[in-house]
């Protein structure tokens, strides 16, 4: 199950309301690239050594794709694209690159990434985390050619 915590916060819909208690995730701890990969090859054919090549090839690649203005697509894991800050201009004459302040990296997950998040996981509804996660990397690794 998620961990959450409590904090009390201003509604940005309605400032001036009384501020309120809302839920934030809690992390339980951080997940490496190696803890990863050893993850994945448990659930796969693919070696531990072979997961973490491609999870580095993407590091490599996925960034340069992006730069290059393309919007990179991982199967039901999500969607990176880049987006980008900027000063508005009155008149489009008036824009220039020196405008932009930063560009910001977006992922959208895709629908089996977002339903397991949202709570309609079997890992949620009673199963064991061991069967959660052995279904989640099936997902993964069906959106990924090995």
């Amino acid at each position: 199950m998620i961990s959450y915590r409590l904090n009390k916060r201003v509604n940005p819909r309605s400032p001036e309301d009384t501020r309120k208690y809302y839920a934030f995730p809690k992390a339980s701890g951080t997940i490496e690239l190696r803890e990863l990969a050893r993850r994945i090859s448990r659930e796969s054919t693919v070696s531990m050594m072979d997961t973490v090549a491609v999870l580095e090839g993407l590091l490599q690649v996925i960034p340069d794709m992006l730069l290059d203005g393309n919007i990179v697509k991982l199967g039901d894991f999500g969607t990176f694209r880049l987006g980008i800050s900027s000063e508005g201009v009155e008149n489009p004459d008036e824009f220039n690159a020196s405008k932009i302040r930063r560009t910001n990296l977006i992922f959208r997950a895709g629908k089996v990434f977002q339903d397991r998040l949202k709570c309609k996981l079997p890992y949620f509804s009673g199963h064991s985390k061991l069967e959660f996660l052995s279904e989640f990397y099936q997902h993964i690794h069906r959106g990924f050619v090995f």
